[in-house]
């Protein structure tokens, strides 16, 4: 398996923004001062950011704009428009005084990522579905199996007496008892 360098890449900032999350919550905890509580209530936008960047690197990976661009369109225009939308009440809550906004804008950076997120998990399962690669189990139609596949065949309770065929009946096995 070949491992991409954008994945990589990706995970490791993915990883950088969950640990400066983790730390922020771990500072702001007392909640003494001004500065621990704003880090105690920004601490979850590093990790949106990190679910962020694994949907980019996701999206850039499968090029999805390419399969059908008005349903991408119509999913990742609304996932932008409120992830914009929350990144700016968050500003306008931290630059203005009162932080009431605060609030409802991280509500709508989750909102944004969890509608772009849901649309990779439908690419995910469809593209399983979809998938031509052969199965191990699959039905073979009443054909003749495959040489070497009599274990696909045999229940799980077969005894390893070779000297039976697959319905269970003795047969000749050319050995003399």
């Amino acid at each position: 398996m070949r491992i991409r360098p954008s994945l990589v890449f990706a995970g490791l900032i993915s990883l950088c923004l969950v640990v400066l999350g983790f730390w922020m919550v771990f500072a702001g905890w007392p909640m003494r001062t001004p500065a621990q509580t704003t880090m105690l209530d920004l601490a979850q936008l590093p990790m949106a950011a990190a679910v962020l960047v694994a949907i980019l690197e996701m999206t850039w990976s499968r090029r999805l704009w390419l399969r059908s661009p008005k349903v991408f369109a119509g999913v990742f225009g609304p996932a932008t428009v409120a992830l914009l939308l929350g990144v700016v009440l968050v500003v306008v809550a931290y630059t203005t005084g009162p932080r009431s906004y605060s609030g409802t804008g991280q509500l709508f950076i989750w909102v944004g990522v969890g509608l772009a997120f849901v649309y990779l998990a439908v690419d995910s399962l469809r593209r399983e579905v979809t998938d031509p690669r052969t199965l191990l189990f699959e039905d073979l139609d009443g054909e003749e199996t495959p040489e070497g596949s009599d274990h696909l065949v045999r229940s799980w309770d077969d005894d390893d007496d070779d000297s039976t065929d697959e319905t269970g009946e003795t047969g000749d096995t050319g050995e003399e008892s």
